[in-house]
């Protein structure tokens, strides 16, 4: 820095106290010569800063002081002079600096993370462009005396709506999807893809790429490809007019290429097939177009402009009543797109929620972890405030206005904010990979999202001011008078505001600790529930038309192994259910009321397979030819039936008569957060969805799994070799479950990590502003412990005082979250008083490194430099 004038070296000797001018650091200096410049004449700057000094009268005081400074708010030089005050600031204390970028970073970091995962989740379905005029058909009925909700429908439907109602602009029907092999050029591929009509692809917002969109669907033997199918069955070339073998069994030709379905689509697929097609080669299908009792397509339109969407569901509502099906009570509605994956759970008819009560829960955890880092930044600041004072006070005496000094703190927060930003970015970079398994795996910096990267600003930008407002208000509301004099004195509601901000960063951060216990002892819970069968060592083989028709050669090759127990084929495999029929009926049913059972259609062996745990009765068996009319049922059924002792009474399935031969433990095959329903096992081999392998227990896998594949291949030509387990196919059930209870115990950890860091700081400051009272202490006989407890104790309260606020809300709240489940613990006592101890031993841990510190210190060291 240049030598300052002459002029106002003598002003600084003559009329400025000595201790003041002596404390003024280079900073100051810079500023006071600065202004002292910028006024201009030397006459005038003298009589500026004698009107600073208080020496004039005020009416000439307030005159003069409205000349000069406040021109200089703003000002290029001003705005240099902040950052460089700033920067030095952040330089000088290096542990605060580093504590309040760190915190800010971490909160920062998990704030974007979440806030991208946030904006992946509300973005689904909006590349649509009539999203808001495109609707899925609900059926609801009343089924076992419940209220119950499903896009499956009968056929029949789709004509009535496409004939009789006007207001529908394009219509079209689609499977819900399903496996096939296609074969082309000797390539083999298993694809998921709908069946769907020419409509599907002008309802939706799936550009064709090659091909006519007009014309693509409306041949039965035709097939739309995704590009990345296309690139992978005929690389470069256009497939366009070539042909395409499907499941062994049809030759159809490649109308078109589309793009590929975005990521953020709620329907997925990878080939689009006309429905036409499914009807003219599927006797199920065809039988089904005048059947109002069989449902199992989805119904998708687009309305007209101008018509009111919910005006159109209450008249489409009555079309099932009075049909000939088994359910009395049903109604149809339209379940706009919009709503579609963030709103995909209903209960008693009604659209309540689903995914955004996670996109909710997430997005208020993101804020409460950025909010904790703010807390942290205003604590620190504020508790600082004598070391602060001074310079405020000076700073005040020389010219400042209280407006230039909210700027200059404004901007150590802003600046702090961006570093800790800088330092977020570097953060998320690393951890993305190591987040791909908690959800997301589709979430990505996008560097090229525009508006993305304006609310990543925003928000950098609020934290800043958030964590620096109230500390530059209240850090530029002292007066010079009294600091420079020394009488200031931190204000009663100065540290009671400092003292809730403490509580409330670990109000939070129990409540997330307490949430986090319940969520992992609810799905603890339900992972060790019985599942009624043994999922070890199962291997269950998609079906294909080839494996049904040669099952008998199939099974006699895999035994003959000698690394296979069993075999079994069944419509479903162990983790899903493929059919529900309404049509039972049994001695003392109610005519009136309408159920639904679980269907599973088996022959042979499938006990042996599946390891079913039976309770009475026996399973299917050779020796008896009855069985083929025979039913087995589970517990659930068994209480729906009513019959005291089960074996050999009989029920009928529409007018066939079944003999009930057995009864197994309830088989968990769905939901396991929810109730096991009533399901029976029919004996009907021809119904074959997949095929149970049971290896034997003391087989070697990989050597197993080598010995099946050749037969699978050679029995299965137009499918690659593909398997699943059953217990890794059951521990994907969990996988939602299993990402909100990891991503909370992060997010508690993060809460307790960043409150304990500005527990560290703020002990800190507390240690070395009462060091003269520790010292003094020390002198007069305290002991370490005693001195231990003096510093630590007024943490440890604030802390006790959060987990007393915590607990009630807590409570409620795990209550609450864990009646979403049918099956589900209760909130056990223990672990409230469990996160509080926790948290407070944290807290105590986080002090004391502190308060020993500042006990062990010299005294005489101390009382030297007072």
């Amino acid at each position: 820095m240049k030598k300052p004038p002459r002029l106002a070296e003598k002003f600084l000797k003559w009329f400025m106290a000595p201790h003041l001018l002596e404390t003024i650091e280079g900073d100051l200096r810079e500023e006071f010569y600065f202004q002292l410049k910028s006024v201009g004449q030397r006459k005038a700057a003298l009589r500026y800063w004698w009107e600073v000094l208080g020496f004039f009268q005020p009416r000439y005081i307030k005159r003069q002081a409205s000349q000069y400074p406040s021109t200089l708010l703003f000002s290029q030089p001003m705005i240099k002079n902040y950052f460089k005050v700033a920067t030095r600031n952040l330089l000088r204390n290096k542990t605060l600096s580093f504590i309040n970028i760190l915190g800010l970073a971490l909160g920062m970091t998990f704030a974007l993370l979440i806030g991208m995962w946030v904006y992946f989740e509300i973005s689904f379905d909006t590349f649509n462009k009539n999203a808001d005029r495109v609707a899925l058909v609900m059926k609801h009925s009343l089924m076992n005396d419940q209220k119950n909700s499903s896009s499956s429908l009968m056929m029949p439907i789709y004509d009535e709506l496409k004939s009789n109602y006007p207001e529908i602009k394009r219509i079209s029907r689609l499977d819900w999807g399903s496996v096939h092999s296609l074969v082309a050029q000797n390539h083999k591929f298993k694809k998921e893809g709908y069946y769907v009509d020419p409509d599907f692809l002008k309802i939706f917002t799936y550009p064709v790429i090659k091909g006519n969109i007009e014309t693509a669907l409306t041949e039965p033997n035709s097939i739309v490809l995704t590009e990345s199918l296309s690139k992978a069955m005929f690389g470069a070339v256009d497939p366009v007019g070539k042909v395409i073998r499907i499941d062994n069994k049809f030759d159809i030709q490649v109308t078109a290429v589309m793009q590929d379905v975005p990521k953020n689509a709620s329907l997925s697929f990878e080939f689009l097939a006309p429905f036409e097609f499914s009807v003219q080669n599927n006797p199920d299908v065809r039988e089904s177009k005048t059947r109002w009792n069989n449902s199992f397509i989805g119904v998708v339109l687009e309305i007209k402009e101008g018509i009111s969407m919910d005006a159109l569901s209450k008249k489409i509502a009555p079309i099932p009543a009075n049909k000939d099906n088994y359910i009395k009570v049903q109604t149809l509605s339209l379940y706009p797109m919009p709503r579609w994956h963030l709103y995909d759970d209903f209960k008693d008819w009604v659209n309540v929620g689903g995914q955004i009560l996670f996109v909710r829960l997430f997005g208020i955890i993101g804020a409460f972890i950025l909010l904790i880092a703010c807390i942290n930044f205003m604590n620190l600041s504020t508790a600082r405030f004598e070391k602060r004072a001074k310079e405020v006070g000076i700073r005040k005496a020389i010219g400042s206005q209280r407006r230039q000094l909210i700027v200059q703190f404004l901007t150590e927060s802003m600046l702090t904010a961006f570093l800790a930003f800088a330092l977020s970015l570097a953060l998320i970079w690393l951890l993305l990979p190591f987040l791909q398994d908690l959800g997301f795996e589709n979430i990505q910096v996008d560097f090229e999202n525009v508006s993305l990267w304006a609310a990543v600003l925003a928000i950098c930008l609020l934290t800043g001011l958030l964590a620096g407002s109230y500390p530059a208000l209240y850090l530029s509301s002292f007066l010079p008078v009294k600091v420079l004099k020394g009488i200031l004195q931190q204000g009663s509601g100065t540290v009671t505001f400092r003292k809730t901000l403490v509580v409330s960063q670990f109000f939070i951060s129990i409540v997330l600790i307490i949430g986090t216990v319940v969520i992992f002892q609810q799905i603890t819970h339900v992972r060790n529930r019985s599942i009624g069968y043994n999922p070890n060592n199962l291997i269950a083989l998609d079906a294909s038309g080839d494996l049904v028709k040669s099952y008998e050669a199939l099974k006699y090759d895999l035994l003959n192994t000698g690394y296979i127990a069993s075999v079994a084929k069944a419509s479903s495999a162990m983790t899903w259910i493929n059919n529900d029929f309404t049509h039972f009926s049994w001695e003392g049913k109610d005519p009136a009321s309408s159920v639904s059972i679980n269907v599973v259609m088996t022959d042979w062996d499938y006990e042996k397979t599946t390891g079913l745990q039976f309770i009475a009765g026996r399973a299917f068996d050779k020796r008896y030819a009855t069985d083929s009319t025979a039913v087995i049922l589970n517990e659930s059924a068994l209480k729906l039936i009513g019959y005291k002792d089960p074996i050999g009474k009989t029920m009928k399935l529409g007018d066939q008569v079944l003999t009930i031969i057995g009864v197994t433990k309830n088989v968990l095959m769905q939901n396991p957060f929810s109730l096991v329903k009533p399901g029976v096992i029919l004996f009907n081999g021809g119904n074959v969805n997949a095929i149970l392998v049971r290896l034997k227990d003391q087989a070697d896998l990989p050597k197993a799994i080598a010995a099946m594949q050749p037969i699978v291949d050679k029995y299965n030509p137009s499918l690659p070799f593909e398997y699943q387990f059953a217990d890794e196919e059951f521990g994907k059930k969990f996988r939602v479950a299993n990402q909100v209870a990891k991503l909370s115990g992060i997010f508690a950890c993060l809460g307790i990590f960043i409150s304990c860091l500005g527990l560290f700081g703020l002990a800190m400051f507390m240690a070395e502003r009462r060091s003269k009272e520790v010292t003094i202490r020390k002198v007069l006989g305290a002991t370490v412990a005693n001195l231990w407890l003096l510093l630590s104790g007024e943490f440890i309260w604030l802390v006790g005082i959060a987990c007393v606020l915590a607990a009630p809300l807590t409570f409620w709240l795990m209550t609450k979250w864990l009646q979403t489940y049918e099956y589900r613990i209760e909130v056990q006592w223990w672990i409230i008083p469990a996160a509080a101890i926790m948290a407070m031993l944290i807290a105590l841990i986080t002090v004391s490194f502190q308060a020993i510190k500042a006990a062990y210190l010299n005294p005489a060291k101390t009382l030297r430099s007072e």
